[in-house]
């Protein structure tokens, strides 16, 4: 399955609407991959493996499930997460790039890789059902981001 979607941080039509800055967002996201027992539902314990100036590997333990990813960071512009696959973990990517078409004018613009688990014989459409929660988690990081930068952590 392959899966994009734009998440609009400033909307510069609303000045009544709070800004972030590129460098708030930025180190939002970053914090996503850091600790992301804060961020997505479903962590229920999280080891740094390895970690590097550009790079982090990782260890996420979900309910009955293990997954480890690595990720990238091209500072101020693009976070890869490639998510290695296992035995029950099929092979995944999401990437994460910041937009700005204008000054001040922020974008999300998240694209996602997965492995289909769509079955054609089965009712359930999960492709369709997997976009609706990506969608949804990725407005709740924006969300989290803009509560954690009006405290002023970054």
């Amino acid at each position: 399955m392959r899966f994009e979607h734009i998440v609009q941080i400033n909307d510069l039509t609303k000045p009544e609407l709070p800004v972030l800055t590129r460098f708030q967002l930025w180190e939002g996201l970053v914090l996503r991959a850091r600790r992301p027992d804060k961020f997505l539902v479903g962590v229920d314990d999280y080891e740094i493996l390895e970690r590097g100036t550009a790079y982090l590997k990782r260890c996420l333990q979900l309910p009955g499930l293990e997954v480890f990813d690595e990720v990238t960071f091209w500072p101020d512009s693009r976070i890869e997460y490639r998510t290695l696959p296992t035995r029950t973990v099929p092979v995944a990517a999401l990437v994460m790039d910041i937009e700005e078409p204008e000054p001040g004018s922020l974008f999300v613009r998240f694209r996602y890789h997965t492995e289909s688990i769509e079955n054609g014989g089965d009712w359930m459409p999960y492709d369709q059902y997997l976009q609706q929660a990506y969608v949804l988690t990725d407005i709740e990081t924006i969300q989290i981001i803009r509560e954690l930068a009006g405290t002023g952590v970054f």
